[in-house]
């Protein structure tokens, strides 16, 4: 079964990048923009979405609030945070990777998130 992944990134060149790289390797994925466009899909969309990879910067609603509003939500996903600009600390640092990153690393990520001995803590 294809497993479904948001990623939310205000650059259409780095959300074409994730998206080609997911594909590839056999996830669903599903694109937006900012943080109101992705929590307005994951509150409407009736798809099981195992992993949403956000930017933690971008214009409207960023990757923190998102982060905030997300958590509000009944199982919510957990998230991937990505950025060129910042580096988070505590627990959003453990699952973080510092654009730009490459494919192998992409996968990586993911793979650890989205794995069952993760989703039994999430």
């Amino acid at each position: 079964m294809q497993q479904n992944i948001l990623v939310v990134d205000d650059e259409a060149v780095a959300r074409a990048f994730m998206e080609r790289a997911l594909t590839q390797q056999g996830y669903r994925v599903m694109l937006a923009n900012d943080g109101e466009q992705a929590l307005e899909f994951l509150r409407t969309t009736r798809r099981k979405i195992a992993l949403v990879v956000t930017d933690l910067v971008m214009p409207g609603m960023g990757g923190h609030a998102f982060a905030l509003e997300v958590a509000q939500l009944p199982s919510p996903p957990p998230l991937l945070y990505i950025s060129a600009y910042e580096r988070p600390q505590g627990e959003m640092a453990k699952r973080f990777l510092q654009k730009p990153f490459s494919v192998d690393e992409l996968i990586e990520a993911v793979r650890v998130l989205i794995s069952p001995a993760q989703q039994v803590g999430s």
